[in-house]
């Protein structure tokens, strides 16, 4: 099967490549790069004021199925990541159940190849069934294929027993993926500030997110161990990974894009759509995390995407489920950034591509020749609505439902095959 893309916009920040050209695709190879317009191919796409760019790689996404399925399976929303340009996912381990075992992993793979439409990069559980208690059996895990170990949003109180997983990844090479807050001063509903204290709802200040930082830092220091922060919310914490990098330590970060986008100020008539956890912040923490991924202290974004059912959202706002259906809407989100002048596009590439690859520890997609076609095909001018019809994921908590949107994948190839077309 050949594959002529005509006229697009390439974009790789790995190559430092902003061009026009054709891409001429081949046995999932790309083949060809340049003025193609004599090539002929079995299928041939216009692509002329489109954005063409490697393909995504999502570290932090839940897929739920399993004993979830009524908020998603792992082929409902590996469709919907490959929509939104991923091939490449690393799934929360706080799955039902945990993915603690070989069993679970295995499982999960199973469904995913299965599905066909995105490889599957594990993040296993740090402890067992993410109780905090105990050590997984971190390095039979490894031997299942997970990337790296998380206790997902559960926090690990006992040091002694940080200590111990950290000094048992470090031992191994391994790598922990953290999700900072501290268990006691995250028992509230938002971010603590003038909106939660207007709407009476229990607020998580931003020092739930810093004392755990510094915590995991230090230990991160002292033991050796590779550690990725996921899901950065305050302009402190971006401080203190811009801090550590300074100071030499090999840490990365990365941010949820609803983070990106929206603040604390949208929860106002208790719009449960926005319940997160962590908790959407205030606009300066907003426009630090632009500059955080501007100046290279957060080097990925995520999309920390949670598919929920409709019931899971229609209650007191504090009894709701957390999280947001993300996949549907991360395109458009990416482009109201552009189009607001707060990001660019070779900058949102980078950071969902090349430094997520690279934090997975996979091979980062390249456009270049004799390399395998992991790419996406984005229209920024693309207008649509985001409802019932129009959505993939089996998520019903899309913030953005009922919208015109702007900005739409077209097409993702996975190693030349494809896994999405509009």
């Amino acid at each position: 099967m050949s594959i002529l893309i005509s006229g697009a916009r390439i974009l790789d920040p790995s190559l430092e490549l902003d061009t026009v050209a054709d891409v001429y695709i081949r046995g999932g190879v790309i083949e060809s790069i340049g003025d193609l317009a004599k090539v002929h191919a079995d299928t041939q796409v216009d692509a002329k004021g489109m954005i063409l760019s490697p393909s995504f790689v999502d570290l932090n996404t839940c897929l739920r199925d399993l004993s979830q399925i009524q908020k998603g399976t792992v082929a409902s929303e590996t469709y919907a990541a490959a929509s939104a340009g991923f091939t490449d996912l690393c799934p929360s381990p706080d799955t039902q159940p945990c993915s603690d075992t070989g069993s679970v992993i295995s499982m999960i793979n199973s469904k995913a190849e299965a599905a066909g439409f995105c490889n599957l990069l594990p993040i296993a559980a740090l402890t067992k069934n993410l109780k905090g208690t105990a050590l997984s059996n971190m390095e039979s895990l490894s031997r299942s294929g997970c990337i790296g170990f998380s206790n997902a949003g559960y926090d690990i109180t006992d040091n002694t027993v940080l200590l111990r997983c950290y000094e048992y990844a470090a031992t191994f090479g391994l790598k922990v993926f953290v999700q900072a807050q501290d268990k006691q001063l995250s028992n509230g509903h938002m971010h603590a500030g003038p909106t939660a204290t207007r709407m009476g709802l229990d607020g998580i200040p931003v020092i739930a997110e810093t004392l755990s930082i510094s915590r995991h830092l230090l230990f991160m220091q002292h033991t050796g161990v590779q550690g990725h922060f996921n899901q950065l919310t305050s302009s402190a914490g971006v401080a203190l990974i811009r801090q550590a990098k300074a100071q030499g330590m090999k840490v990365t970060a990365d941010v949820g894009i609803a983070h990106l986008c929206f603040t604390d100020t949208a929860i106002q008539g208790y719009r449960s759509q926005y319940h997160m956890q962590p908790p959407l912040r205030e606009e300066s923490d907003r426009i630090a995390l632009l500059v955080g991924i501007k100046d290279g202290t957060i080097d990925a974004i995520c999309s920390a995407h949670q598919p929920h059912e409709s019931s899971a959202k229609c209650a007191p706002f504090a009894a709701t489920a957390t999280g947001m259906a993300i996949y549907d809407m991360l395109i458009p989100l990416i482009q109201g950034l552009v189009d607001a002048n707060e990001l660019t596009w070779m900058a949102a590439i980078k950071a969902l591509s090349f430094n997520s690859a690279n934090i997975a520890d996979i091979k980062a997609t390249r456009l270049a020749i004799s390399k395998a076609a992991n790419l996406t095909l984005i229209d920024p001018n693309h207008s649509w609505i985001l409802d019932v019809d129009s959505q993939l994921s089996q998520g019903t908590n899309q913030a953005l439902a009922y919208q015109t949107l702007k900005a739409r994948v077209q097409l993702t190839l996975k190693d030349g095959q494809v896994t999405y077309a509009v």
